[in-house]
């Protein structure tokens, strides 16, 4: 990607800043035990920030080298001499700068130059042939392998499980040609424009779009794919349920009625004596009567029905013997011929010929099923262009027990059916392949859209846009640290911007960066989706003074809730200002060989942030420490940051962030800066202005520009110049 504008622009009319929401919440905020002493009078230790920071109004260029620690680091080397001791050379560097060299300012009144879109002909190209492909993804399905009896389940829920395979489907990869037109354009920046407010916006880095522009009609590709299917039959016999409760194979009406004895209005068996030994019959002496329904004077049971035969001999209803004792029980599965929900042996016959077993035209009892049966439901099938009467319905569930009557002197019972299994009923009609194989073709068809024309525009990145009124663009200052890791021997480069501005106090514009519920997130995967960003640049005070001037013993609480989408954040500042001096490893060196020489500054501030971040309602605090040490006329010499979580919501022991100090808190070191080097000359400026700038040119001169290096901005966490990264906890 060609960088031809590197430099940063600012958009900019007047503004007023967005601050974070306060709701009504903060009334309830106990005031009394914050201290400000921002309106009191001071007799110790004082200084102009522009002095101890960097001065804004004399326009310096500050190049400066740090000496930066990360966490592990940090916690394991307390000293440059620590470090330097045990590996003979210096720690990570870390970069500062500014860039007072070149500028543009924008208005609103600028934007037909900026959004003017410029032919790139080296990027455009006619009628350009892209090949291209389609997947194309057949319809999912299944093979049914085997139907197996569940002999595991309850006897009245014992059905056939289908055992299917894994899913089955193929795909195929179609290539073709579109041919479209390519054209590129560049722009400083995109519509729509800004009508208010500032944009800041880094011209050191390209950001492309694509507008792809289709024809209407799209373009469609077809498909067929070839499977072969392993399915259950249309005939569904594990489905059926049997209708022919009469069990002679063909269709037949209802039972003749009888009297409806007791006037409930069915037509059952009636029981006209308590049974109250339980062998079937009547016994006068111990049996209580209840009533001769059919008045016979015969005390037995009582037909309110004439209970059929079918005029056949039926053997026993074939079982399954699960325990192999040669006899039915209650929990054998059985196959009911004759619809009365109970096993039925074989009906008594008078061995005529003594072989042993039922010979046709010997005498029988033809026993009726014992309940009254209407009209018989049926399945009309058509079979050689006839209507046949099919003695069953189809049921939810595979619950009829398959028996092959292919031997009708020992019907077998499948408990299991496999591909190509073949059975015969009792009546003699054979089902083949229960379980078949099929051919089928499956036809799909895809969409693509048809290109017609591919316009692509480079702008440049858009840094954060502040909206409002009333604020100045003189007022705002940019600088940026570079820093690189090692890891597995690749070398990886970080940068940040810091941007400042100067109303009352030294503020700095950042992303308000939140914690995501639960918090405690130490882990490094969980850091990385634990924290988010608002999307509009903040203005935020990161040094209090009172009328620019910094002083000894000066102490600022603040606290408010903010309401988000997310949650609802409790947010405590505390500020703290104290004389103070600091040995940093900043010396002459005789060179890069031999270790840094110690400087100590005596005339020196230390700066102490502290914010408590508690999420209401889970009470959840993530706190986070940073002590700045500021010399006159060096600015910042070294800062260091802590972090801490109170305990795990759910774990009180989880402890991950170390023993607490005597404040009862748990701090970890995240990051130490220490000043290695620092240059300022006179021709240019601290905090990079932005509007009305030292060196204003040309848009065609903006590419000779690399200051920047060509590094768009990020949204990140930072405080000062150091920006926090929770996940350098696991390096």
């Amino acid at each position: 990607m060609k960088n031809l504008f590197p430099f940063l622009l600012l958009i900019g009319i007047s503004l007023n800043f967005l601050a974070c929401e306060k709701p009504s919440e903060e009334s309830t905020v106990e005031k009394s035990k914050f201290i400000n002493t921002l309106d009191s009078s001071w007799t110790s230790d004082q200084g102009s920030i522009t002095e101890y920071f960097y001065d804004f109004g004399e326009l310096p260029d500050v190049q400066a080298e740090f000496f930066r620690y990360n966490p592990n680091l940090m916690n394991n080397y307390a000293s440059y001499d620590a470090y330097y001791g045990l590996f003979g050379e210096d720690p990570p560097i870390m970069d500062y700068k500014t860039f007072p060299q070149h500028l543009v300012s924008m208005t609103s009144d600028d934007e037909a130059e900026f959004t003017e879109r410029h032919d790139i002909d080296s990027l455009s190209q006619d009628s350009v042939i892209v090949p291209d492909s389609v997947l194309i993804n057949s319809s999912k399905f299944k093979n049914l392998e085997a139907l197996e009896w569940n002999l595991e389940a309850e006897p009245s829920l014992q059905r056939y499980k289908l055992v299917n395979s894994d899913w089955i489907s193929a795909d195929t990869m179609i290539y073709y040609s579109d041919m479209f037109d390519v054209k590129a354009y560049w722009a400083v920046v995109d519509t729509p424009f800004i009508d208010e407010g500032l944009m800041f916006v880094d011209t050191s880095e390209w950001n492309d779009t694509n507008y792809v522009f289709l024809a209407d009609e799209r373009i469609r590709f077809l498909t067929t794919f070839e499977f072969t299917k392993k399915q259950l039959s249309s005939d569904s016999l594990v489905f059926r349920n049997n209708t022919d409760c009469n069990d002679n194979g063909q269709w037949d009406d209802e039972e003749t009625p009888i009297e409806d004895y007791n006037g409930d209005g069915l037509y059952t068996l009636l029981y006209e004596y308590d049974d109250l030994n339980n062998n079937g019959m009547y016994d006068a002496a111990s049996d209580t009567v209840i009533h001769d329904y059919d008045g016979d004077g015969i005390i037995s049971i009582a037909y309110e029905f004439i209970d059929s035969g079918n005029n056949v001999w039926d053997p026993e209803e074939p079982y399954h013997d699960a325990n192999d004792n040669d006899e039915y029980d209650l929990s054998d599965p059985y196959q009911d011929r004759n619809c009365n929900e109970k096993w039925e042996s074989e009906e008594a016959y008078v061995d005529t010929d003594g072989n042993g077993s039922y010979t046709t035209g010997e005498e029988f009892t033809d026993k009726g099923n014992g309940i009254y049966d209407g009209d018989e439901d049926f399945t009309l099938n058509y079979v050689d262009g006839d209507t046949v009467k099919e003695l069953f319905v189809i049921g939810e569930k595979p619950d009829n027990l398959i028996v092959d009557w292919s031997d009708t002197d020992n019907p077998e019972v499948l408990l299991e059916v496999v591909l190509e299994d073949d059975i015969t009923d009792r009546w003699g009609n054979i089902y083949t392949d229960i379980i078949e194989e099929v051919d089928f073709t499956d036809l799909k068809q895809q969409y693509v859209d048809d290109v017609d024309s591919l316009i692509t525009l480079y702008t440049r990145e858009t840094v954060g846009h502040i909206s409002g009124s009333n604020l100045s663009p003189d007022d705002y200052y940019i600088t940026k640290s570079e820093w690189t890791k090692t890891g597995g021997g690749v070398v990886e480069r970080f940068y940040n911007y810091h941007i400042f501005h100067q109303p009352d106090h030294l503020n700095q514009v950042v992303y308000p960066s939140y914690f995501l519920p639960v918090g405690f997130y130490f882990n490094p995967d969980k850091i990385r989706d634990g924290f988010w960003h608002k999307s509009q640049l903040e203005s935020e005070v990161l040094y209090y003074t009172a009328d620019g001037v910094l002083r000894d013993g000066e102490h600022v609480d603040t606290a408010y809730y903010d309401t988000t989408e997310i949650a609802v954040y409790f947010i405590e500042k505390s500020y703290r200002v104290e004389s103070s001096s600091v040995t940093v490893p900043a010396g002459n060196r005789e060179s890069e060989s031999t270790p840094a020489v110690d400087t100590t500054f005596t005339d020196c501030f230390k700066i102490t942030n502290i914010l408590t971040m508690t999420m209401v309602g889970s009470g959840v605090e993530y706190g986070q420490k940073t002590e700045s040490w500021l010399a006159k006329g060096s600015g910042l010499v070294k800062s260091e940051i802590h972090i801490r979580w109170t305990e795990h919501p759910f774990d009180p022991d989880n402890t991950a962030n170390g023993p607490p100090d005597e404040n009862n808190e748990a701090w970890v070191g995240l990051n130490r800066i220490e000043l290695k080097s620092l240059e300022v000359t006179d021709n240019g400026n601290v905090f990079r202005i932005l509007a009305q700038p030292v060196q204003i040119i040309d848009l065609q001169d903006i590419g000779n520009s690399a200051d920047f290096n060509y590094d768009p901005f990020r949204v990140s966490t930072q405080t000062g110049i150091q920006t926090i990264d929770l996940r350098e906890m696991s390096e």
